[in-house]
């Protein structure tokens, strides 16, 4: 937060202080005196500063159960986890149809109020539910949305105090999502109606709820950057356990009772934690940061290093893969990369892919670390990838959509999607692609 948002956020609390004392003075009588002689100027100071708290003010509305002419197809269809997995090694897709083919625009949602989508979009029973950060020179604040998955309209739009970076799940009715940005603090985890938008529980903590949330056995287990890791109830909110394993901002791979996520800003560790009670099974130290979401696959666990942050590179980068036995947290192996892996890890048979902050994706094996190719997509590499089939689309840094053939990573075609670099990752959804990026959501079709 920049020193303006920040006496911006403070202003209707200095306001009132004002008034306070102002109050108090006009109970004595030299004061009031001295009011009346100057009530002119008062008025004006009075009327200036009203004017200040209404241009500084929040304006935008919440956009409740906004009716579409087309009804929504109830499927089965949920997301639980970040790439849809709870292993963390999920593709990021749902359906077996094919996006080989260059793509074209479907639809393109912009927001009118200009505001950011860092967060990945959530493509279920023809909706897109998707969180956005309004980041200007006065104001930081953020949403969680819907948008129509035929024609790219707003449905309904709830309204959240600090900017929203993750990622939203959906199961079983309901939208649950984080809010916050590395420098906000006491921040919310939401629970919202998925057909309405409406507020059905909120679990506060002490730090950011950047990463998502992961959905299993009636618990919702999240992040919160100093504050730790969360487990609450999936129909209260009401809080289970707390641990304080480190800063944390990663989402959380959940098998075999376990829960792994990895820590970073000086406190550099991948984390297992006991399920049930949240209880530290293990914590193995790292030389790097860990950001990215850990996979699980084989009784291993995989996870990301870097010395790069989401927002920026470091100086002298540095960055790496480590496999790890998943029961004990010995090290199986370790791949150094030029630099950071905060994108999810990508757990497919025998190979592991990611992205990199160099600009590269890569194709590891999952038995030795051993490279198997790379392919530039524009740099850095931060959204996560969509496998499908013998393609693995990547959305890169020079802000388009690469088609790679699995097999080599030689490229099929390349797409701009978008002016800036990508920074949210996709979804595919029964042969369609949803992206968010700037201040649109997009939805490519073959």
């Amino acid at each position: 937060m920049g020193p303006l948002q920040a006496l911006v956020a403070m202003l209707p609390q200095l306001f009132a202080v004002f008034l306070g004392l102002f109050g108090s003075l006009l109970s004595m009588a030299y004061w009031r005196d001295k009011a009346r002689q100057h009530i002119k100027p008062l008025l004006a100071l009075g009327l200036a500063a009203l004017a200040v708290l209404w241009a500084t003010a929040d304006h935008r509305q919440a956009v409740v159960a906004t009716p579409t002419p087309r009804p929504v197809t109830v499927t089965n269809q949920s997301w639980i986890s970040f790439r849809g997995d709870l292993s963390g090694g999920g593709v990021g897709s749902i359906g077996s149809q094919p996006f080989g083919g260059k793509p074209k625009i479907q639809w393109m949602h912009l927001d009118k109020d200009g505001s950011d989508y860092l967060s990945s979009p959530v493509a279920i029973n023809d909706r897109v539910y998707i969180g956005a950060a309004l980041l200007t020179q006065v104001r930081a604040a953020g949403s969680i949305e819907c948008i129509d998955a035929h024609d790219g309209h707003l449905l309904w739009r709830s309204l959240t105090r600090h900017p929203v970076f993750s990622s939203p799940i959906a199961a079983g009715g309901r939208v649950f999502c984080g809010e916050g940005l590395h420098e906000n603090d006491d921040c919310k985890m939401y629970c919202l109606d998925a057909s309405t938008g409406k507020t059905i529980w909120t679990a506060s903590t002490h730090g950011h709820a950047e990463g998502t949330p992961t959905l299993h056995q009636g618990r919702l287990i999240f992040s919160a950057g100093g504050d730790g890791f969360y487990c609450v109830e999936e129909k209260t909110g009401t809080q289970i356990w707390h641990s304080r394993c480190g800063h944390c901002d990663s989402s959380a791979a959940v098998g075999g009772g376990r829960v792994f996520l990895g820590t970073a800003y000086g406190d550099n560790a991948a984390v297992c934690l006991d399920f049930k009670s949240g209880k530290l099974l293990w914590k193995v130290p790292q030389n790097l940061p860990v950001w990215g979401h850990p996979a699980l696959a084989q009784e291993r666990v995989f996870f990301g290093l870097g010395n790069g942050t989401f927002g920026e590179g470091a100086i002298k980068p540095a960055g790496a893969v480590v496999s790890l036995e998943a029961a004990s947290g010995r090290p199986i192996w370790r791949q150094n990369l030029p630099d950071s892996v905060n994108t999810s890890l990508c757990v497919t048979g025998s190979e592991l892919l990611c992205g990199c902050r160099d600009g590269y994706v890569y194709c590891l094996s999952a038995q030795d670390g051993s490279q198997r190719w790379k392919a530039f997509c524009g740099n850095p590499v931060l959204s996560s990838l969509v496998i499908q089939g013998d393609t693995v689309l990547a959305a890169g840094g020079d802000g388009r959509l690469h088609a790679l053939d699995r097999s080599n990573g030689r490229e099929r075609w390349a797409y701009l999607v978008s002016d800036v670099p990508c920074e949210a990752s996709p979804m595919l959804n029964s042969g369609f692609l949803y992206l968010g990026g700037g201040s649109s959501v997009t939805c490519l079709s073959q």
